[in-house]
């Protein structure tokens, strides 16, 4: 008998099923709305896991400052309740208890966010403390509750804990709904405790439904808004990073360009003013580059410059700023750099390209560069001639037979 009604109860939900469906089918406006409707929810009960770390620390200052100011509001309840007149002794004595029992846990955990919120890194204790405290707060909303039920019928202050659990705390959708399930189970079964007449544990208990409903619909509202705002800040700021490089960056070799050196030239100017140390520039060319391009197309010519550009980056300092000036033409910028030991970088360099082997698509090529150095001052002009000196040893180079350095 128990099975065929099992059958029965089946074929009844897959006639609806079949229903809805023959209805989305014939309304394709309401099937795109119901599958929109789908994905959103799904969306929102993922994991989000790219923004945990994020609503972590979020959680962490939320905290600090919740228990900030839930510790001494628990010693001013105890003291209300401790001086009453008249009351009932069962009723203020678990109060009391329930009070107490949550000063010590506020600033146990007040004392853990205090140094948690300052970290960079969250870690499991950070993770413990970020669900354990929205759970505390539920039950202990739930045990006060019962234990108002000995003198009234109200349940405010589980209704209080379901609203502020929903606005404070960041808590992922599906994890959120598991905890105020959950706690809505511990109060069903909780308040029966203290409550004799049936109509107010009913009524009760759907004013506690309607209340975890609350704070459930609060809650996944303020995760979506957080995960949306978290995204795009993040989007903005790769976004801020991409047109920064572009500014900043020779498009080919990844390189610093000409404007950003001619930045970097000015702050390094009014560092050796104030500190008076020497900086150096070396100003290096590819001999013959033009035939290289000419014999074997410009894409080749780019490939040497990309690998040029990577072998300069990984045989300087990390002080020293590299960029591409114009064509085959690189400098460099050494700062606290003597004379000497420019010449000696740009000599070393000079060895280092003669001897590598350059592979494009179709050929291993060898190539050659020519240098200049000079010491980095501020010229007549400016600092706008700052690379005139080291240019001018450039082509005293390129006049004495290329593949050298002089100094200047």
């Amino acid at each position: 008998m128990i099975s065929c009604r099992k059958k029965g109860a089946t074929k009844q939900l897959k006639g609806k099923v079949n229903t809805v469906k023959a209805i989305l089918e014939k309304h394709p406006a309401g099937k795109t709305i119901f599958t929109t409707l789908i994905e959103k929810i799904l969306l929102m009960l993922r994991n989000n896991n790219s923004v945990l770390e994020d609503c972590t620390h979020i959680n962490m200052n939320r905290i600090f400052y919740l228990t900030a100011v839930a510790a001494p509001m628990r010693i001013f309840d105890i003291i209300i309740f401790t001086n009453a007149p008249s009351i009932s002794e069962v009723w203020g004595r678990g109060i009391i208890i329930c009070h107490s029992t949550l000063f010590f846990f506020y600033v146990g955990v007040l004392l853990i966010t205090a140094r948690a919120r300052k970290m960079h890194q969250t870690n499991f204790i950070m993770h413990t403390v970020e669900y354990a405290v929205p759970v505390v707060v539920l039950v202990s909303g739930i045990v006060i509750v019962t234990i108002d039920q000995l003198v009234t019928t109200s349940i405010t202050p589980f209704l209080i804990v379901c609203a502020v659990s929903g606005i404070v705390f960041l808590i992922r959708p599906l994890l959120s709904i598991i905890i105020y399930l959950g706690s809505y189970l511990i109060y069903y079964n909780l308040i029966a405790l203290t409550i004799a007449d049936y109509q107010v544990l009913l009524s009760n208990r759907v004013n506690g439904a309607t209340a975890v409903a609350l704070g459930l619909l609060i809650s996944v509202i303020g995760w979506h808004y957080n995960y949306t705002n978290i995204t795009q800040k993040r989007k903005i700021s790769s976004q801020q990073k991409q047109l920064e490089k572009m500014a900043y960056h020779d498009s080919l070799t990844s390189l610093y360009n000409r404007h950003f050196f001619d930045e970097t030239i000015k702050n390094e100017l009014l560092a050796m003013e104030r500190y008076g140390h020497e900086s150096v520039i070396v100003l290096l060319d590819v001999d013959n580059f033009k035939s290289i391009n000419d014999t074997y197309g410009h894409l080749v010519g780019d490939q040497i410059l990309v690998q040029l550009a990577q072998l300069i980056t990984n045989n300087v300092r990390k002080s020293d700023i590299v960029s591409r000036f114009g064509g085959e033409e690189f400098v460099i910028l050494a700062p606290k750099t003597s004379l000497l030991e420019g010449a000696i970088l740009a000599e070393k360099l000079r060895k280092l390209i003669s001897k590598e082997f350059f592979i494009t698509d179709a050929n291993t090529l060898h190539i050659t560069a020519s240098f200049g150095v000079s010491l980095l001052e501020a010229g007549k002009k400016g600092q706008a001639s700052y690379f005139s000196k080291a240019d001018k040893a450039l082509y005293l180079a390129k006049g004495k037979g290329k593949n050298r350095v002089e100094v200047s």
